[in-house]
């Protein structure tokens, strides 16, 4: 009787070593996973923020035509601080029009930090969306001509004009 219970001891042992094995090695990986996922979401939502936007202004043919959209600029700020005070996550979005106003540029950073400010992750992702034509460009409600950059992610209200792109926050 004592020799079974000896093996069941021992296939105990084993297999929660197995099982501390395959937790020591899944859960790293899973939570690498979920912050890719959550990047991989950050450029999605940027791409068709902008994909809506430049939709919208070649939809416009003259000058007499007006198109208004609202559409969510993705971005993320922690809460969190480093030792130095700087945020622990920082996900930026910058819209712009390219220098002959063809295109809509989106740079997206990301950038993660320890507690103690040394940087984790640090990358960036650029793209362009053609606009019909040149000289577009983004301007606030007062007139002048701005760019859009967004750290917390909020909705903006856009109103397209012929070759202009009107925007506001919230």
């Amino acid at each position: 009787m004592g020799g079974k219970a000896q093996i069941t001891v021992e296939a105990l042992i084993i297999i929660g070593a197995i099982l501390l094995i395959l937790l020591s090695v899944s859960v790293p990986s899973a939570m690498f996973a979920g912050r890719a996922a959550r990047d991989v979401q950050h450029a999605g939502d940027a791409r068709y923020a902008a994909e809506e936007l430049a939709a919208a202004a070649n939809s416009i043919t003259n000058e007499y035509e007006r198109r208004s959209l609202r559409l969510y600029i993705p971005g993320y700020t922690s809460v969190g601080k480093t030792a130095g005070g700087l945020p622990l996550i920082e996900k930026t979005t910058r819209i712009t029009t390219s220098a002959d106003g063809g295109a809509l540029e989106v740079y997206l950073t990301q950038l993660r930090r320890r507690s103690d400010g040394s940087v984790v992750q640090n990358d960036s992702y650029n793209f362009s969306v053609d606009l019909y034509g040149t000289g577009w460009v983004l301007t606030l409600p007062n007139g002048s001509a701005t760019e859009i950059v967004e750290r917390y992610g909020a909705w903006y209200s856009f109103n397209i004009t012929y070759k202009n792109i009107i925007f506001s926050r919230g």
